[in-house]
């Protein structure tokens, strides 16, 4: 049994019906399964955008338009509360996220996700290719969709 920190990626797209996403998590479905609060707050707020077709500067101070999609919100949020457990971010794994933006050309959030689980000694779940080198290179593991022999790349970044 192996524990895994569940990256954003897996989760908006299992949601969004993904069969590759959703092969990733029947994979560990037995397993414990973590996010920190990075994780929590990009899975809600790509589903907000989702949802209402807003950009995040309409949705902001627009509680009407969220209001609109509170069933559903609320089934995302009680879905991520009982799937997963939270992990705290730590000094140190904040620390170590700035050294993985220097030496990787981390993203913040990216390089917060990659420390959390270097920090608690997690394997890391993504569709985010991004994370391949500075996983290897710091001895992570990474289940991606390729462990299935499948190369979808689902989130492109620019």
């Amino acid at each position: 049994m192996r524990s895994s920190l569940v990256d954003s990626s897996v989760i908006i797209e299992a949601l969004k019906g993904n069969p590759v996403a959703k092969r990733l998590l029947q994979s560990i479905e037995n397993d414990p399964k973590f996010i920190n609060p990075i994780i929590f707050s990009e899975v809600l707020f790509v589903f907000l955008k989702l949802v209402t077709g807003k950009s995040y500067l309409t949705l902001r101070g627009n509680p009407e338009a969220i209001e609109k999609h509170r069933d559903k919100l609320e089934k995302v949020y009680l879905y991520l509360r009982d799937n997963f457990s939270e992990l705290p971010l730590t000094e140190e794994i904040e620390e170590k996220a700035f050294e993985f933006i220097l030496n990787y050309g981390l993203l913040p959030n990216d390089a917060l996700i990659l420390s959390t689980a270097k920090f608690y000694g997690l394997a890391l779940v993504t569709l985010d290719v991004d994370f391949s080198f500075p996983a290897s290179s710091e001895g992570i593991a990474l289940i991606t969709g390729d462990s299935f022999g499948e190369t979808e790349r689902v989130v492109q970044k620019d």
